[in-house]
């Protein structure tokens, strides 16, 4: 495959306000973010809340750049209702898709039609692990070990 701009979605991390409008301003075709501690940026950023999603979204929206929430933690059965919670509302904000590796998340996606892809977590490294996702996961995130290649 050949890339060229048309194919290639530059993508930014954003863990605050700052940092988001920053993203946007800067043109990124996409953004990711977490609310709450449900996900690998938690402690890495100021983070976002569940009641940030829909301002978020909208923001995404207006200035035509993909919003991508992140639920990419181990889910534990206490935190199954708050995960549920938290993909409704990026559900009901509009945002493009949930970036997740616990199979109760790609499942509830699935459940309420939201568009999932499989995190790097999953570490996704051979054409078997990609054919399994692509039965659950819209995009599938391959491992940061490979290369382009």
């Amino acid at each position: 495959m050949k890339f060229n701009r048309n194919n290639i979605e530059l993508m930014s991390p954003v863990g605050s306000w700052e940092s988001l409008m920053t993203a946007i301003n800067a043109k990124a075709d996409a953004v990711y973010f977490g609310a709450g501690n449900l996900n690998m940026r938690a402690r890495s950023s100021a983070n976002f809340n569940i009641d940030d999603i829909q301002k978020i979204a909208s923001l995404c929206s207006e200035n035509n750049v993909k919003s991508y929430l992140t639920l990419n933690t181990v889910v534990y059965d206490d935190e199954s209702e708050k995960i549920k919670e938290i993909i409704y509302s990026a559900k009901k904000a509009g945002v493009t898709a949930l970036i997740a590796s616990d199979m109760s998340v790609i499942n509830y996606c699935r459940e309420i039609g939201i568009q999932v892809h499989a995190s790097t977590q999953l570490n996704v490294s051979n054409i078997d692990a990609v054919k399994f996702f692509a039965g659950f996961c819209d995009v599938i995130v391959l491992a940061r070990e490979l290369n382009i290649n």
